[in-house]
């Protein structure tokens, strides 16, 4: 946004992670789960959701599929990217 890499949005306690790639958006959920473990909170793993978004360009897909993302270990929730946005949520 405005020339500034953004891959963090909070409000309140909702958290919207925002990557370029499958493993960039892993290793952001990785660096959540630590921190929020550092101060002793937990992310909702019923509220927290995972979008990929399609490159505009069909020639620039790599996959159609990928591996379910992951936090604590347990599988996170995939939705298309045709339904609302969802953020995750940390209590």
């Amino acid at each position: 946004m405005g020339g500034v890499y953004t891959n963090i949005l909070t409000y309140a306690d909702d958290v919207v992670l925002l990557a370029p790639s499958w493993r960039a958006l892993q290793y952001l959920i990785n660096v959540l789960a630590d921190c929020a473990t550092n101060i002793d909170m937990l992310c909702n793993i019923d509220k927290t959701v995972c979008m990929i978004f399609p490159p505009k360009d069909k020639r620039k897909v790599v996959t159609p599929t990928f591996p379910s993302f992951k936090l604590d270990n347990m599988d996170l929730m995939a939705v298309s990217y045709r339904v609302p946005l969802y953020t995750m949520s940390v209590s």
